[in-house]
């Protein structure tokens, strides 16, 4: 009985120490992907890594500027779960005068899919103010993870 409870505990140990983890999130937290709109408003590349399942740091540069921020996807530590909502917080910044300010804060909400061959597709929206001017932007992003 000691033999098969102490086997069973340096397996229980093996699979923690060295197990893979089956979250596409943990295994691929890199991506590079096109930001169609987006927060540099007509589009930018960007880098995003998954520090957690949960939380995603985003930074890009557009025709319009920088971006840099984070999402929070509500669904990312569920493996059985290839789309997850989010929400996010990012500052871009714009060299360009006609646009009336020099940062602008962007809060999307949208919805981000992984596939099993590291395809991802985002779909958000976001209030947007310039001047005195505010509306709605859509942003659709597409890349890889590694």
């Amino acid at each position: 009985m000691k033999k098969i409870l102490a086997i069973s505990v340096f397996i229980i140990m093996f699979q923690t120490a060295f197990g893979q983890s089956e979250n596409p999130r943990e295994q691929y937290p890199h991506g590079i992907s096109l930001y169609g709109v987006g927060p540099n408003l007509i589009g930018s590349f960007s880098y995003d890594y998954f520090i957690t399942p949960h939380l995603n740091a985003n930074a890009g540069v557009g025709f319009m500027g920088v971006h840099a921020g984070m999402n929070v996807h509500f669904w990312g530590g569920r493996v059985d779960k290839r789309w997850t909502p989010y929400v996010g917080a990012f500052i871009a910044w714009a060299p360009f005068d006609y646009i009336g300010v020099d940062f602008l804060p962007y809060f999307p909400i949208g919805i981000h899919y992984l596939g099993k061959n590291r395809f991802q597709f985002a779909f958000e929206i976001a209030p947007l103010q310039l001047q005195f001017q505010a509306w709605n932007v859509a942003g659709v992003k597409l890349g890889y993870r590694f």
